[in-house]
This record gives C-alpha cells, sequence and structure tokens, in this order.
C-alpha cells in the first residue's frame, strides 16, 4: 500500500446485477430501494455505502429515485448525514442535483422492529422496481418477500451464513458475505480497503494450506501440526 501499487481485484459478478437491476426499474417507471445498513459504521456498512453511491450515480444517469430507508439502531442516526451526502454528491456529479430529494431518505426509527415495519411499508407504497438489501439481520427476509410481492427485482447481502441459506431462497442474487466487501472495495478504489482483502487472501492461502499439510502429515502418523496448533 505504502508503495502505491494496488493489487488486481475482480469486478464483483454483484455490481453487473445492480446494473441490470437499475435499467428494469427505469424501464418500469419505478424507483429503486436500497438499504445500508443498521449499526453506525462497520466494514459491511461501509462497502454499503459505496455501493449506494454508485447505485445513486447509475440513477442519476437515467433520472430515477432512490429510496433509502434509515434507521433500525440509535448508531444509525450518526450514519444518516453520511449517506445523505454520499446520494446528493453522486446526483451532483452526474449533473443532476435538482432530482436529488431528502425526503427519499427518511430516518423510520431507531428502534429496530419499528424501522422494519416502515422498510415494508414503503416498499408497499412505493413498489419499487429493484430493492437492494444491505448488510441487515433478522429482518432482510422481510424486505425481499414483500419486495417479492410487489414484482420488485431483489439484490441481498448474506450478512451471516443463517442469512445467506434463507436468503438464497428468495432473492434473485445474494451477495454472500465478502463478496459485499469487495464490491465496496472495487468501487472506492481505496487503498487500505483493497489491502485489507488481499491480506485476507493470504491469511486464507496459509490456512489452507496448513490444513493440507496437516491432513497429510496426520496420514503419516505425525501430528507435529496438531501439536503446533495446541500450543
Amino acid at each position: 500500500m505504502r508503495r502505491g501499487k494496488l493489487p488486481y481485484l475482480r469486478r464483483v459478478l454483484a455490481l453487473d446485477v445492480i446494473e441490470d437491476a437499475v435499467g428494469r426499474s427505469t424501464e418500469m417507471g419505478r424507483p429503486i430501494l436500497e438499504s445500508y445498513g443498521t449499526v453506525a459504521f462497520d466494514q459491511f456498512v461501509i462497502a454499503s455505502l459505496s455501493t449506494l453511491s454508485y447505485v445513486a450515480r447509475l440513477a442519476a444517469k437515467v433520472d430515477n429515485r432512490v429510496i433509502v430507508p434509515i434507521g433500525g439502531n440509535p448508531g444509525s442516526m450518526i450514519t444518516r448525514p453520511v449517506a445523505v451526502d454520499i446520494v446528493k454528491s453522486a446526483y451532483e456529479a452526474e449533473g443532476k442535483g435538482e432530482l436529488f430529494n431528502e425526503n427519499d431518505m427518511p430516518f423510520l426509527s431507531y428502534e429496530f422492529f419499528s424501522f422494519a415495519a416502515g422498510y415494508v411499508g414503503l416498499i408497499l407504497r412505493e413498489r419499487p422496481g429493484a430493492v437492494i438489501v444491505g448488510p441487515e439481520t433478522a429482518d432482510a427476509l422481510m424486505y425481499v418477500e414483500e419486495a417479492n410481492a410487489v414484482g420488485a427485482l431483489t439484490i441481498a447481502t448474506g450478512y451471516y451464513i443463517a442469512n445467506v441459506a434463507v436468503l438464497a431462497c428468495a432473492a434473485n442474487y445474494v451477495m454472500i458475505g465478502e463478496e459485499a466487501l469487495a464490491a465496496g472495495a472495487y468501487l472506492s478504489k481505496e487503498q487500505s480497503r483493497i489491502t485489507s482483502l488481499r491480506t485476507v487472501d493470504i491469511f486464507k492461502f496459509l490456512a489452507i494450506v496448513l490444513v493440507v499439510v496437516g491432513v497429510i502429515l496426520v496420514q503419516l502418523k505425525n501430528n507435529f501440526i496438531i501439536d503446533l496448533l495446541s500450543i
């Protein structure tokens, strides 16, 4: 990172799906609805904010609206000004600043299930053509099911393994775990985020090598790896 050389990061398939979703919504004359999570800031929320900027710019190019329900946690009040600035800047960057409407970014509630009820209400009232669900938790399936009911294309983030299982049954596309982080890093082009992903990949590779070597040694009646890991 200090040398200024960014490692290669392939384009995540989710970004192509998002482009199709925005195009489909525009052809249907419907807005896009996207959430970025309920906590103040964690790695998934930061990645989702990058995706939100990308969606807003795509929508601005085709004169469409992006509706962003916000809330679900007291910390989400901290994130809201950042999200508003991101969406506003995206529209202005495309020369469509007059299309930005802060009322399309309502703060619904800092109470979790009150926020969820408001989110579902937005889907039913606005009938978006695409619903992009960020790193939500127990509420994610509610949004995807309601989106299906209004005929929206659904893209969801599998925040943890149980979410991946249920969302895979309901959503049109699921960003599984680190895929959301990779999409955010790809869009942001920030050195620290891209190199962090590469560092995680290096440790994964070392872990895989350790497992393979360990299995081979155990078959040879050698417990060196087991003893090493038990220290």
